[in-house]
């Protein structure tokens, strides 16, 4: 007995708080799914509100025009935005019709056939080439919250009877029986253009709905172990500068070398005339630099391979950067990476850099052509110095050649260092726009994972926001079919079953 009494007493001091609650007109803690009937323009009709409780005593807030008690016979009590109530009930479900008739989401429709605009009324039974367009945006004049904040899933059904050649974008397409299931997903914070087209006759169609709940994902991702990748790229990067800054000095300095035996050899061929006396020292001298040259050329594989390694450590250290930046592009060569990279503005510094590479290796490969040549030029004057006596006009000509490779090499060489300098400013800027580019991959990473997976916002009320103990909202928004005039079906104005609307009920 001191039991069932004890236990008697905490009930009524449960009940006694709740009225208390309940007069004090604190909200109840509560779910809220919004049904609105839309019409075929997307626009509403009319919108309700299921709210959902747990039982015993009910405050809410709403500025409805009528109320609906879904659950129990228990009366709902309606003063000005407060309404109230206590239910014996497990679940209390009551509906309530909202007199603004607005969504977060501005919805337009529009139907052409035969790329005239039509109207859905006018669109039953019709044959020809059907285009649907939707077009999603903000509503500026309701809580941006709920824009931000929850995703949509846009289902529209097709009978695979009445329509052929469908063709959508940015879809899941599935087969549902006689009919085919498109649906659009739209994440947090992004509106959407749709557009379907089709090959129709006889036309009809069933309504088109769109779910709204709210996203948050929670996605985590560590980007330490990336940064510390891109960290390594950046000290490589600058790695590669130096070391072709280095590569342009030299060369700079054999430009300037190169530049004084040209004015050298121009000032040999003009002075042979009187050089008839000193024939066997310049025949001496003619062997000895083609001897020179010889071993000059030896280093020729050693210059090419080392320009096409620096060329090859610039292709492996853009495709990993860009491997790691998830762009799914080809493995860049030097025979595909400019065809690959001109459809890709956002890409013209790498191009630029590439071409950097290449040109640097093709005037290095220059600069060896050019020693073989000027071998041949040396070897010429030393074949001419030893019949000069016999030939002078020989010796002029062999000057001659040998003044003109000579000039060939200097050309190759202001080449190569040209192209290196270009290669240079190119590595230059890439060292300085990837200095702390970690941080900025990282802080890119965390904005496009808060893009489409929403925040951790606190849900907020659709109807009153004096409703402040709300767990969940969901939209649950459906167009009218589009029927034959006498195969229309009465579409319900208002939910009638609380049955549907479990289909609806929150876990």
């Amino acid at each position: 007995m001191k039991k069932i009494v004890a236990n008697l007493l905490i009930c009524t001091l449960l009940l006694t708080s709740g009225a208390l609650a309940a007069a004090e007109g604190v909200p109840s803690a509560k779910k809220e799914v919004i049904y609105g009937i839309l019409n075929s323009d997307g626009s509403v009709n009319d919108l309700y509100v299921v709210n959902i409780f747990n039982g015993g005593a009910i405050t809410d807030y709403g500025r409805y025009t009528e109320i609906r008690n879904m659950t129990t016979a228990e009366e709902l009590s309606q003063n000005g935005e407060q309404i109230t109530t206590n239910t014996t009930a497990d679940q209390f479900y009551y509906q309530g019709t909202l007199d603004n008739r607005e969504i977060p989401w501005d919805i337009a429709l529009k139907y052409y056939l035969d790329d005239k605009e039509i109207s859905a009324a006018e669109l039953a039974g019709k044959n020809g080439k059907l285009k649907i367009t939707m077009s999603v945006k903000e509503n500026d004049n309701i809580n941006s919250s709920f824009y931000n904040n929850y995703a949509l899933q846009i289902a529209l059904s097709l009978d695979n009877e009445l329509c052929s050649n469908i063709k959508t974008t940015d879809a899941t397409i599935a087969e549902a029986g006689s009919s085919k299931q498109l649906a659009y997903t739209v994440l947090p914070g992004n509106g959407t253009d749709i557009m379907v087209t089709a090959d129709v006759h006889d036309f009809e169609m069933e309504a088109i709905t769109i779910n709204g709940i709210k996203l948050s994902l929670g996605i985590e991702v560590n980007s330490d172990e990336f940064t510390g990748q891109l960290f390594e790229l950046a000290e490589a990067i600058k790695k590669l500068d130096n070391g072709a800054a280095e590569l342009l000095s030299g060369l700079n300095q054999l430009s300037s070398g190169m530049q004084k035996y040209i004015d050298g050899q121009k000032a040999f061929k003009d002075g042979l005339g009187q050089l008839t006396e000193g024939t066997d020292q310049l025949n001496t001298g003619a062997t000895a630099l083609h001897g020179g040259l010889s071993d000059l050329a030896m280093q020729n594989e050693s210059l090419v391979n080392g320009a096409l390694a620096i060329q090859q450590a610039t292709f492996d250290s853009v495709n990993a950067q860009l491997g790691e930046m998830g762009l799914d592009l080809p493995v860049l060569t030097p025979e595909n990476y400019s065809t690959v990279l001109s459809n890709s503005p956002a890409l013209t510094e790498v191009k630029n850099q590439l071409d950097g590479a290449v040109q640097f290796t093709q005037g290095v490969q220059g600069y060896t052509d050019g020693v073989e040549q000027l071998i041949f030029g040396a070897k010429d004057l030393a074949n001419g110095t030893a019949e000069l006596k016999a030939s002078s006009s020989v010796i002029a000509s062999s000057a001659s050649e040998l003044y003109n490779a000579g000039a060939e090499l200097n050309k190759a060489i202001i080449n190569i260092r040209d192209g290196l300098a270009s290669y240079r400013a190119g590595t230059k800027r890439l060292r300085n726009e990837t200095s702390g580019m970690e941080m900025e991959v990282s802080n890119e990473i965390n904005e496009m994972l808060d893009s489409i997976s929403g925040s951790d916002d606190e849900v907020i009320s659709f109807v009153s926001e004096k409703n402040t103990n709300v767990s969940a909202v969901q939209f649950v928004l459906k167009t009218a079919s589009i029927n034959l005039p006498a195969a229309e079906k009465t579409v319900a104005s208002k939910p009638a079953e609380l049955s549907f609307w479990k289909l609806f009920s929150f876990n």
